[in-house]
């Protein structure tokens, strides 16, 4: 069957008219019905019967129409295939960047490397810090940024500063209805979501809590556990409980509507964000001088 023939059966299945279909194939009505019967003497077959409302396939014609359908999806198969040949993105530097501070600081520290350094082709590769601690280990990251991670063996860290992790709440009561700030007894009664479990800011308030009281994560009432910051502000703002987020994260958030953003009866928790690397990694020149820069050109305010 030749694919011209099968845009033709796939149109009649459509369209059910043998004049709509005339139309949309830029084709004559008594041109189409040339088609079709030529189709119907090859295979030696009646496709379909006509109506005074169009036409209805035979039972052949079913057939012959679900076979055009998996031969126009293994088509868009191939179509797909044949364009992913093209898709290469030869890199000279390959970074990590964790999804809050490195998706928020390092796109624009690209673009003012790549004025300088044209011919600089950087893959940002974003990720949870767990899995973006072993693409360091296993020599698939010239380095990374990221959040709060502990120290392991034959991995270096330059901290470029310290961040605040804040928190959200439903714009309803209890939430807010309570003064702020607000006691650590309230906070570990209501609802709390959880961020991706290993990430570094439940560790940060995990570390926080212990220091200060005494009180594990798990005491706390937790409910649900997001994988995305995007998740966590929009479960709180169906309700289902408070969530703390990263300094960077609050500021895209600050005025959404539906949630309130409170205070804690403690100290400020926070954050370190480092340059992490592998020091048996042999990096380029290019990606050292790429690393330098982004520790050089941070934005003037950003860490406390």
């Amino acid at each position: 069957m030749q694919l011209d023939d099968i845009e033709i059966l796939m149109v009649i299945s459509e369209t059910k008219s043998l004049s709509q279909a005339a139309e949309r194939l830029y084709m004559s009505r008594p041109g189409l019905s040339q088609r079709i019967a030529n189709i119907e003497a090859r295979y030696g077959t009646k496709l379909y019967n006509r109506t005074s409302t169009g036409v209805v396939p035979t039972a052949a014609g079913q057939i012959v129409t679900k076979f055009a359908r998996k031969i126009t999806t293994l088509e868009s198969a191939l179509a797909a295939e044949l364009a992913a040949v093209d898709e290469h993105f030869n890199s000279t530097i390959e970074v990590g960047m964790s999804l809050s501070d490195g998706v928020t600081l390092l796109p624009a520290l690209v673009k003012k490397f790549h004025d300088l350094h044209p011919e600089a082709l950087v893959h940002l590769e974003a990720g949870y810090e767990p899995e973006l601690m072993e693409k360091l280990k296993n020599g698939k990251l010239d380095f990374a940024l990221l959040e709060n991670q502990p120290l392991e063996d034959e991995i270096s860290r330059e901290t470029l500063g310290y961040k605040r992790l804040m928190f959200c709440a439903p714009d309803c009561p209890p939430y807010n209805s309570t003064p702020q700030p607000v006691k650590i007894d309230t906070v570990l009664k209501w609802p709390m979501i959880i961020y991706e479990w290993n990430s570094g800011r439940h560790m940060v308030g995990n570390r926080h809590f212990r220091e200060r009281f005494g009180i594990s994560l798990q005491q706390h009432n937790m409910v649900a556990r997001f994988d995305t910051h995007e998740a966590m502000v929009n479960g709180a703002k169906a309700g289902l409980g408070w969530a703390s987020v990263p300094e960077c994260i609050y500021q895209r958030y600050r005025n959404e509507p539906g949630l309130i953003w409170f205070e804690m009866d403690t100290d400020p928790m926070r954050y370190p964000v480092d340059l992490a690397w592998h020091t048996g990694r042999v990096i380029s020149p290019l990606a050292l001088e790429f690393k330098d820069f982004i520790r050089d050109n941070v934005p003037k305010g950003y860490f406390h």
